[in-house]
């Protein structure tokens, strides 16, 4: 496969007709997806996903078809929810500035409000076989109050390698929007190396360095690097755990809102053979130090955060190629500076395009 990849694909069509042996089917798919013959491939994939296999493959088998989407067509994830706290928006209404006492009285809303999540990516090889790729994507979250709507979009030049392990570079540029109005772009270059292990196990480390331009903001504009590490470690057939550390600096125009971030995560993900049900429970604690007083607060603000969420799915059924996933996300900010502390809880229903 990583000499004459057309030879692997005669042998293992060969084989596979012999033993008829999902392994050697999957490795047949794996070759024609490298070989660029992507309809080949994705026929192969949706019968290895028919039949009976264990979660960690059907995860792997999952990844090379979401991969054939996008460059096929568009990658489409569509999620309908309820957002406790769409703001983000602090219950405290009584602080002290400067040694005066401030009543705050949000102007927009601060009920719960159903949301709206449209996602779509699209990625082109510019000469086959090259593993030169061109990417875009966006999202939208929309609520019934405008002010919290958001957007985000991607555009992006890879280089990618695959193999038996996948490495990546990308440069590229991201937008945001938010409340109807502009608010960053931010051109950048990452890479993401992951390293297939026996069992299924993998290693991953993925790195970004960016520079941030806020127009209207310009006391937040700087840059921010970031590493994360990540390992996967499959127990047993049907159980699997992940460990994400990640670690960020940001530095702003204004000191006050430059930060060092560190972040671990803990992620199991369990299921049973008969129904196919999977469920994936995470907790993540997350730290934000600021490096110097806050103009307004006048103090040095620094940031603590869990959050922990659950989904639960069916890892055979699919509706139109898309998997649906049920899941409840909590998440919690304490912050030194109480205008900053916040709680939040969403739960919905999401529709995951897998081929």
């Amino acid at each position: 496969m990583s000499t004459d990849v057309d030879q692997a694909i005669d042998i293992l069509r060969a084989l596979y007709q012999a033993t008829k042996a999902v392994r050697v089917q999957l490795e047949l798919a794996r070759s024609l997806f490298l070989a660029g013959r992507l309809a080949d491939a994705k026929v192969e994939f949706i019968s290895v996903l028919e039949k009976p296999i264990p979660i960690a493959v059907r995860d792997r088998v999952e990844w090379y078809l979401s991969e054939i989407q996008k460059r096929g067509t568009a990658k489409i994830y569509v999620g309908f929810f309820q957002d406790s706290n769409p703001g983000q928006i602090t219950a405290e209404r009584t602080f002290n500035v400067f040694g005066q006492p401030l009543t705050y009285q949000p102007n927009i809303s601060t009920r719960p409000e159903l949301g709206l999540n449209i996602s779509a990516e699209i990625e082109r090889e510019l000469v086959n076989q090259s593993g030169f790729f061109l990417q875009t994507s966006a999202a939208t979250f929309t609520y019934p109050t405008s002010a919290f709507n958001r957007q985000l979009a991607d555009v992006s030049l890879i280089k990618r390698w695959q193999g038996d392990n996948y490495k990546e570079v990308r440069i590229g540029n991201e937008f945001s929007y938010y409340g109807g109005n502009f608010l960053y772009n931010s051109p950048y270059v990452s890479t993401r190396w992951v390293f297939n292990q026996p069992n299924q196990d993998a290693l991953g480390v993925w790195a970004k360095a960016a520079v941030l331009n806020y127009p209207n903001y310009p006391y937040l504009n700087g840059s921010q690097v970031q590493v994360q590490f990540q390992y996967l470690k499959n127990f047993y057939q049907n159980l699997s755990g992940n460990i994400e550390i990640g670690v960020d600096r940001t530095s702003a125009a204004e000191t006050a809102y430059s930060s060092y971030g560190a972040s671990a995560s803990l992620g199991v993900q369990v299921a049973e053979d008969k129904y196919q049900m999977q469920a994936n429970v995470r907790a993540t604690v997350l730290r934000r130090n600021y490096w110097n007083i806050d103009p307004l607060w006048g103090a040095v603000r620094s940031d603590a955060g869990q959050v922990f969420s659950i989904t639960f799915t069916k890892r055979n059924f699919y509706v139109f190629g898309l998997r649906p996933e049920a899941g409840y996300i909590y998440q919690m900010n304490n912050s030194t500076l109480p205008f900053y502390s916040y709680s939040k809880g969403m739960i919905g229903l999401f529709f995951k395009n897998v081929y």
